[in-house]
């Protein structure tokens, strides 16, 4: 049941709702199941929905002319998108694709503007979900023209190593070309960057990485 689902509770979307409108809006969501690298939303589609990822991972990309993708986000378990439709707008501004396989909550866009209006503590949470996307787009516009692809990588590496380790072993949560999507990358430049951080005691084996001096690591950054 939807209404007791962990991942959609600690949502944005749900945040300071009280039981009762935790009930009728998960009521209105349908859930449905992606395969890897399945499509689930166009550029320029006519929007039906706003999602929730309740499982795997969700890539957005925007298109050029000349039809080349490039990746603007991942979406994680919890994670809301489309939800700017809210505020107007007929069509999705970006593609969305699952991952390595994704769950994810659908909640009609006309249902969910009637609800948001009813309660409108549902367009603060929209609010706050617009303001955090809106940050973090400009946190990656400012790592893409202050940082090398080696200090975006060393950075990501950092936010996965437990705060007072000074060595760290962990496991990517999807496959490199996800990873270098997230990051502004293309895949040979992720590769390089991993090579370039050797000296600084990073080695990975596949999905696992193995630091050795997260002091070093913090120096590359």
């Amino acid at each position: 049941m939807l209404a007791k689902n962990s991942i959609l509770l600690r949502s944005d979307l749900f945040a300071g709702l009280d039981e009762a409108t935790v009930r009728e809006l998960a009521a209105t969501a349908q859930v449905q199941t992606f395969a890897p690298d399945e499509r689930i939303i166009a550029e320029g589609q006519p929007a039906s929905y706003v999602f929730c990822v309740t499982s795997g991972f969700v890539r957005l990309s925007k298109a050029e002319s000349a039809g080349r993708e490039a990746d603007v986000c991942v979406c994680e378990p919890g994670d809301t998108f489309g939800e700017y439709l809210l505020s107007g707008g007929g069509a999705y501004a970006y593609s969305a694709c699952s991952a390595d396989g994704a769950e994810v909550a659908l909640f009609e866009l006309a249902n969910l503007r009637a609800l948001a209006d009813r309660y409108p503590v549902i367009h603060r949470n929209v609010m706050r979900i617009m303001t955090r996307h809106l940050l973090g787009a400009m946190d990656c516009i400012a790592g893409d023209r202050l940082h090398t692809a080696a200090q975006r990588v060393a950075n990501y590496l950092v936010s996965r190593c437990p705060a007072a380790a000074s060595q760290a072993t962990f496991r990517l949560p999807y496959r490199k070309r996800i990873l270098a999507g997230k990051l502004g990358l293309a895949p040979e430049a992720l590769s390089r960057a991993f090579a370039a951080l050797v000296p600084a005691g990073v080695e990975v084996k596949g999905k696992v990485v193995l630091v050795d001096s997260v002091d070093l690591l913090r120096k590359a950054c």
